[in-house]
């Protein structure tokens, strides 16, 4: 069995590694249950419905100088941009992305009348600190699509 230790761990926008984080968590895919029973039935029935992407979150120091990660984050919000190119580390080389096509397991190759490609939307960032603490800033995002192993 693999166990992978969390200071290989990183979180990217393309190849720019997002400054000062130290801290990130996927919720993943959850699966809507949709309730089939009808009048005579003694026991409820379901269905899976559709899938919900999941969330994720980030936070560590807040480094206002990283133009390419930090700040590209909290302009991607103010601007409602979706965002293809997040990249959340494991170890050194394997990470979680947004699918880039309708293949699960190939997530980066976009072919086919039917590709529906997942992004992700950064819907809140947060900054705080106190007296004794470096500023520390967050970021919530929310899945649309899935987030594939890579």
């Amino acid at each position: 069995m693999a166990a992978y230790q969390g200071r290989y761990s990183k979180v990217t926008l393309g190849s720019n590694k997002i400054s000062g984080m130290g801290t990130w968590s996927l919720t993943g895919v959850t699966a809507d249950q949709v309730e089939v029973s009808q009048f005579g039935d003694n026991w409820k029935s379901f269905v899976f419905g559709m899938k919900d992407g999941g969330t994720v979150s980030i936070s560590g120091y807040a480094d206002p100088s990283d133009t390419t990660g930090q700040q590209a984050l909290m302009a991607a919000n103010l601007a409602n941009t979706n965002i293809t190119n997040l990249q959340i580390y494991i170890n050194s080389t394997s990470y979680f992305m947004p699918c880039q096509t309708t293949g699960y397991f190939s997530p980066t190759t976009t072919t086919g009348a039917n590709t529906q490609a997942s992004y992700v939307n950064v819907t809140s960032f947060n900054m705080n600190t106190d007296k004794s603490n470096l500023l520390q800033i967050s970021f919530d995002l929310k899945v649309s699509g899935v987030m594939v192993l890579v």
